[in-house]
C-alpha cells in the first residue's frame, strides 16, 4: 500500500480527476494549497503598488492506494496534469503501514477497495467515450 501525494496546478484539476476516475482510482483527497519549487516570484501591479507574489495557487491530491494502482494512478496524474512548463508539480509516495476503514472496521486492502469503483470506472470511460 502507498500513499500518493501529487502537487500541481489548479487548472489541472479536472483533468486529474476525470484521469484518476478512468484509472479507478476512486478515493482521493484535494486541498488548496500555495507554494513554490523551480517557479520564479512574479511581480504584479495592485492598486498602484508593486507586489511580488513568491507563493503559487497549487491543488494537493493525497490518495491511499494498494499495489496494483500505483503506477497507474502516477501515469493518470503524470498524463493529465503536465503542461510542460514549470511549476506543473511533484509526485510523492510513501509506503503505508496500516489503513483501517472506520465504518466497518476493515484494515489495509479491503479498506483501500472503493465501494463503487466499478461504477465509477465504468461511468468514466463512458463519458470518455461521448467526450472528443
Amino acid at each position: 500500500m502507498k500513499l500518493i501525494t501529487a502537487i500541481f496546478r489548479p487548472e489541472r484539476l479536472p483533468a486529474v480527476k476525470a484521469a484518476l476516475f478512468r484509472a479507478g482510482v476512486t478515493g482521493v483527497t484535494f486541498s488548496r494549497v500555495s507554494g513554490h519549487g523551480g517557479e520564479r516570484e512574479v511581480v504584479q501591479q495592485y492598486r498602484a503598488e508593486t507586489v511580488v507574489l513568491e507563493f503559487h495557487d497549487k491543488i494537493k491530491l493525497e490518495t491511499a492506494v494498494s499495489e496494483p494502482f500505483v503506477q497507474p494512478t502516477i501515469d493518470a496524474i503524470l498524463a493529465s496534469a503536465r503542461t510542460g512548463e514549470v511549476g506543473d508539480g511533484k509526485i510523492f509516495v510513501q509506503p503505508l503501514e496500516q489503513v483501517i476503514r472506520i465504518r466497518t472496521g476493515e484494515v489495509d486492502h479491503s479498506a483501500l477497495t472503493p465501494v463503487t469503483a466499478d461504477t465509477v470506472q465504468r461511468r468514466a470511460r463512458e463519458q470518455a467515450e461521448v467526450t472528443p
